[in-house]
């Protein structure tokens, strides 16, 4: 939802999703519920998740990334007329006989072609002509865009029960050897909740996510990392989004989930329920249950929806760890401007700042600028990962790591710095005050709130 490879890793998540699903089905059922099971069918949606929705519903996406080889993968059986140099790779979704879908990255020069094979024929000639959708210059590069349709195979090795269209989003830096992509495809439909002997119940639309990237809806057993989470995303409120069902508490605004990680259990008007899809996602069988312990619960009371920080409003204190394990405080910092960044491996927007505040620190560094950029609703293994992956190699401020991590409403974003989503930035002034704050790191705005500081920020070239 960062991120992992997709081809050296998808024989294990293959092998995952059926021992994952062979862990859920053993776990205890609800006794003496007062509603019944229900079980809906759901329509495989290419665009349920796309940009324009993410954007409404306040959501994130979290990429995979596939790092391309030198070597032809099976089944392709024609290829274009390469300008440049061809790398290969498999994107597979799905678990049936025909998950895989042959791409090849015509690395140029000045930017590349993509070629993925939509059509399924072995042939790569003849699923366009190359170009990406878009190309835009972030931080100094030409990233590359496009959005492409890839088959979902689901059944047996031998045996395709199910197929549809899988739509994934792609972008590509032109230092990558592959790159990097996110499902917008999602299962939709209606489900209603709350029916029993008096009660008609209510009918909610619904859209159901895997966040892994391969069209396989096994719900993961804590602590399993090699998948993530599995969510379903419930209208509550009929706005047509899933940013959360707001209510008010006298002058307090409140806001609860509408979207629920399906390895806990969920809450719907007072029910508590458990839901498992099927592993194409087709249908989803939803159970009453018992309430659960008070970690879960809590996780899903309505919050408060605070503002962000004011300017000249004092920063809060906090401590984190460093990826030692280290204590790190932000009083640590003082006497210096810090951009303190909220950032999570999982979030795709996240991961795409990263490059510009890179940029931004190399020029401001030398001003007595740091960099704080803090892991937060994260794992500290994934984080223990990315970190060995990319510091010092790709990014060089510094990281913590928030150790409330993602199960606990106790973090320093949430509790202390009122962060909506992320990634959400500040402005700390020399005095620790609070400069500015924004949510989505964009490197034009970071450079114009430091200038308000007084700190120039020099031309990419000039800091060479």
């Amino acid at each position: 939802m960062p991120a992992r490879p997709m081809v050296s890793r998808a024989l294990a998540f293959a092998l995952a999703a059926a021992s994952a699903c062979r862990a859920h089905s053993a776990q205890v059922e609800p006794a003496g519920s007062p509603v019944d099971p229900v079980t809906v069918r759901l329509t495989l949606n290419p665009t349920a998740l796309d940009m324009d929705r993410l954007r409404a519903s306040r959501m994130g996406y979290m990429p995979a990334v596939l790092k391309a080889i030198d070597t032809k993968p099976p089944g392709v059986v024609k290829e274009p007329a390469y300008e440049g140099t061809p790398r290969y790779g498999v994107i597979r979704v799905g678990n049936g006989p025909k998950c895989d879908t042959p791409v090849v990255i015509d690395v140029l020069k000045s930017g590349s072609r993509l070629y993925v094979d939509s059509n399924h024929n072995g042939d790569l000639s003849d699923d366009g002509t190359g170009k990406w959708d878009l190309t835009k210059e972030i931080s100094g590069a030409n990233v590359e865009f496009a959005t492409r349709s890839v088959r979902a195979s689901w059944g047996t090795p031998s045996e395709e029960t199910e197929t549809g269209e899988y739509r994934i989003f792609i972008f590509r830096r032109p230092e990558a050897s592959g790159f990097s992509f996110a499902k917008i495809s999602g299962r939709e439909g209606t489900v209603t909740l709350g029916a029993g002997d008096e009660r008609e119940g209510k009918e909610y639309a619904i859209v159901l996510a895997e966040n892994t990237n391969d069209a396989l809806f096994t719900v993961p057993v804590k602590g399993d990392l090699t998948r993530r989470f599995v969510e379903l995303c419930i209208d509550l409120d009929g706005d047509g989004t899933f940013k959360g069902l707001m209510t008010k508490e006298g002058d307090k605004e409140l806001r609860a989930p509408e979207r629920f990680n399906l390895a806990d259990p969920f809450q719907v008007d007072g029910q508590w329920y458990i839901a498992r899809p099927s592993i194409s996602g087709a249908t989803l069988t939803i159970t009453p249950t018992a309430p659960p312990g008070s970690d879960v619960a809590s996780l899903q009371k309505p919050v408060e929806v605070r503002p962000l920080l004011e300017p000249g409003v004092v920063a809060p204190a906090f401590t984190v760890e460093t990826p030692e394990g280290k204590p790190l405080s932000l009083a640590d910092f003082k006497g210096k401007v810090v951009i303190l960044d909220f950032w999570a491996t999982w979030c795709g927007p996240c991961l795409a700042s990263m490059p510009g505040l890179e940029s931004v620190y190399q020029r401001v560094k030398d001003q007595n600028v740091e960099v704080l950029s803090v892991n937060v609703f994260d794992d500290r293994d994934t984080f223990g990962e990315w970190i060995a992956a990319n510091r010092g190699k790709n990014y060089n401020f510094t990281f913590a790591f928030d150790p409330a991590a993602k199960d606990s409403p106790e973090s320093v974003a949430r509790q202390k710095y009122n962060v909506p989503g992320l990634p959400t930035l500040y402005l700390i002034d020399r005095e620790g005050k609070v400069a500015a704050a924004f949510v989505g790191v964009s490197e034009a705005r970071l450079i114009e709130a430091l200038a308000k500081m007084g700190i120039e920020v020099a031309e990419e070239n000039d800091a060479e």
